[in-house]
């Protein structure tokens, strides 16, 4: 069993709806469109946004652009490994070791992301392409390794941060 308290079919449409929730937060990120209003970022624009999965995803996909960049496409793949144990009702081994790696891990690529890149151009907007977390990560990291220290450092707790 995988939890005592979850039975074995609400663990499956626990699975399910995982795997729904990080197919639509992949479409939203895929059909990303900088001139979307969106809330909270609004440009006055009224019109309809582009994005597949509406003023929702034209939201979330802001919101994970600007927060963690490109690496923002991780969190569909963690999303479908989870929903992946859900519902095959799998026990995760050592589950605190793979939420402090998967912390390491969004913070990692977010930061390699912003050194290696710095900002990427949609069409019509230029931003961060490790977001916010990653610039002010690489900024850290940068002021006391340089820059090349930084990507050493980096991709040795990436790949820490995947075992």
């Amino acid at each position: 069993m995988f939890r005592a308290t979850l039975s074995r079919r609400a663990s499956e449409f626990l699975g399910v709806a995982l795997f729904g929730v990080a197919l639509v937060w992949l479409i939203a990120l895929a059909t990303y469109d900088p001139a979307d209003a969106v809330w909270f970022f609004n440009t006055g624009d009224q019109s309809p946004p582009a994005n597949f999965v509406g003023q929702v995803g034209a939201f979330l996909s802001e919101l994970s652009f600007q927060v963690f960049g490109f690496a923002s496409y991780i969190a569909s793949a963690v999303l479908v490994v989870l929903g992946w144990h859900y519902f095959w009702c799998r026990p995760i081994d050592a589950a605190y070791t793979k939420i402090v790696g998967l912390f390491l891990l969004f913070g990692c690529a977010a930061s390699f992301l912003s050194l290696a890149f710095d900002s990427l151009q949609f069409p019509g907007k230029a931003f961060k392409a490790g977001g916010w977390l990653g610039d002010w990560l690489a900024g850290l990291l940068a002021e006391y390794f340089n820059r090349t220290g930084s990507i050493i450092l980096i991709l040795t707790v990436l790949f820490l941060s995947v075992i």
